[in-house]
C-alpha cells in the first residue's frame, strides 16, 4: 500500500520534501518527518536531484505532510513577523507552478498553492504580479521580465511587519499586517474584479473546494512538489 506521503493530494501537491543533515534526523522525526526509505522510495535514483536538489553524503532526504492554515491555532500565528516573500515556490523538476509565500519569523512560508499565485494576491489594492501586457493598466508590486521590466517594491514594504489579524472566507483570505504606525491588508483570492485581466472574466485560481484547502505552511528549506 502506497504511503500517504508519496501522494499528498493537497490540490496539485504530491509531495513535501526537505534535505537535512543526518545528525539532525532525530529532531525532524519528532516533527512527523520520515526518511525516504521509510515511505517506500527506492535508493539510488539517479534523477532524484532534479526534484529534490543535490544530496551530500552527510545529508538525508525526508518527507512529511504540511499543515494547512486552517489546522493551526490562530494564537500561534497572530504576532508573527513577515520577513520577505517568494513568488516562485513549488517545483515539478524542470520548472515550477509559481506558488506565492510570505516568509514568516517562525522560519516557514505561509503559501498560497495555486498556479501563478502572485497574480491572485493583492496587497493594498495592488496585485503582486501580472502579465506585462497589462502594465499599461496597473504596475504590480513585482516584475521579472528583464531590462526595464524588473523591479521589487514589495520586500521593503512588507519586511518587518507583523500579522495582527486574519480572516478566512470561502474564496479569500484577508491578512491584516502592521508596520510601525501603518496598517495594510494582504488578500489571497480565488477571483476578484480588482485583478487585472486582458478581456472578459479572469480564470479562477482553483476549480474545487474552498480557499482554505490551498493555503499551508512550509518550512523555508522544504519544497512542494507538483
Amino acid at each position: 500500500m502506497e504511503h500517504d506521503y508519496i501522494n499528498l493530494k493537497i490540490g496539485d501537491i504530491e509531495q513535501y520534501a526537505m534535505v537535512v543533515k543526518k545528525q539532525d534526523l532525530l529532531t525532524w522525526k519528532t516533527q512527523d518527518w520520515l526518511e525516504y526509505t521509510e515511505i517506500g522510495l527506492p535508493e539510488g535514483d539517479e534523477e532524484a536531484h532534479m526534484l529534490y536538489g543535490e544530496i551530500c553524503e552527510d545529508e538525508q532526504l525526508i518527507f512529511s505532510r504540511p499543515k494547512l492554515l486552517k489546522q493551526k491555532e490562530k494564537a500561534n500565528i497572530i504576532g508573527l513577523k513577515i520577513i520577505d516573500f517568494n513568488s516562485h515556490l513549488g517545483t515539478y523538476g524542470m520548472g515550477g507552478p509559481g506558488f506565492f509565500g510570505l516568509l514568516l519569523s517562525n522560519n516557514e512560508y505561509l503559501t498560497y498553492t495555486v498556479w501563478n499565485a502572485g497574480s491572485y494576491v493583492i496587497i493594498n489594492n495592488k496585485v503582486v504580479e501580472c502579465n506585462p501586457e497589462l502594465y499599461h493598466k496597473t504596475q504590480p508590486w513585482v516584475s521579472n521580465f528583464g531590462e526595464d521590466k524588473t523591479w521589487n517594491f514589495l520586500t521593503e514594504y512588507i519586511s518587518g511587519s507583523k500579522i495582527v489579524a486574519y480572516t478566512i472566507h470561502q474564496d479569500s483570505l484577508e491578512i491584516k499586517a502592521e508596520k510601525n504606525t501603518t496598517t495594510f491588508k494582504i488578500h489571497f483570492l480565488k477571483n476578484d474584479k480588482r485583478l487585472p485581466r486582458k478581456t472578459g472574466r479572469k480564470r479562477n485560481a482553483y476549480k474545487k473546494g474552498k480557499i482554505e484547502d490551498y493555503i499551508l505552511f512550509q518550512h523555508k528549506n522544504a519544497i512542494l512538489i507538483v
